[in-house]
């Protein structure tokens, strides 16, 4: 008996990500050589990277579209975007969890110190904290805003919708979770993606789209805040 092959969209979306993330942030690196500054070679890097995937969304939305499970059908819902907020302490307290247990994962094999300088590293956005003024608050509406948005749309929107209606919701789950935690780059971090990525997925299958892209907002928007403070940017 044959082995189903894998679904396009399974195959693309992974290029999608990788044009997102790596593709982009090279090219317009490459322009600094000709006078770009390096402030406007990181918001640039962050636009075209939410750019990239709201309109990979689409893309693959048009070429692989699936009727009615598709959780990118739902309409614009402000109810389940603002009621999302009553997630966030418990997003925030499982998101504690999962760094309290990563760390512990990773302790024995990184040892204190080197532990301690990737998770400083992963916790704060260096690149984001050179900026000032003008292009400090625009990469903050990214963050807080733009990018929950494309990145619900892209991983919960399309990804989970395909996954579970190809496989199960169980597939849905495991599969999304990975997908949007192994592109963050993180290490210490990357168990507290995955559950917040598990959150996300069961509101967006039991609820609506718009109740993940609220909750992302809000998570985005505490953990940029307290960044912020933190940073002592002014």
């Amino acid at each position: 008996m044959s082995k189903k092959p894998l679904p396009l969209w399974l195959l693309e979306a992974p290029l999608i990500v990788l044009t997102a993330l790596i593709i982009i942030p090279i090219v317009i690196r490459l322009f600094e050589v000709f006078g770009l500054s390096r402030e406007n070679s990181i918001i640039l890097s962050m636009l075209f990277q939410q750019f990239s995937f709201l309109i990979g969304t689409l893309y693959l939305k048009k070429k692989y579209p699936i009727y009615p499970e598709d959780i990118l059908e739902s309409k614009l819902d402000w109810k389940a975007f603002w009621r999302s907020l009553l997630w966030l302490p418990a997003i925030l307290l499982i998101s504690i969890l999962g760094t309290t247990l990563s760390t512990q994962l990773f302790a024995p094999l990184l040892g204190p110190e080197k532990l301690q300088s990737i998770l400083v590293q992963e916790t704060t956005r260096v690149s984001v904290w050179s900026l000032n003024s003008w292009r400090l608050v625009l990469a903050g509406f990214i963050v807080c805003l733009v990018g929950p948005v494309s990145e619900e749309l892209f991983f919960r929107g399309f990804f989970l919708s395909r996954v579970t209606h190809t496989y199960s919701k169980r597939a849905g789950y495991i599969l999304t979770s990975l997908f949007f935690a192994l592109p963050h780059f993180y290490l210490i971090n990357s168990i507290p993606i995955f559950l917040l990525s598990l959150i996300l997925c069961y509101m967006a299958l039991n609820e609506n789209i718009w109740a993940a892209v609220g909750a992302h907002v809000f998570f985005n928007t505490t953990v940029f805040i307290n960044m912020l403070l933190h940073s002592g940017v002014s």
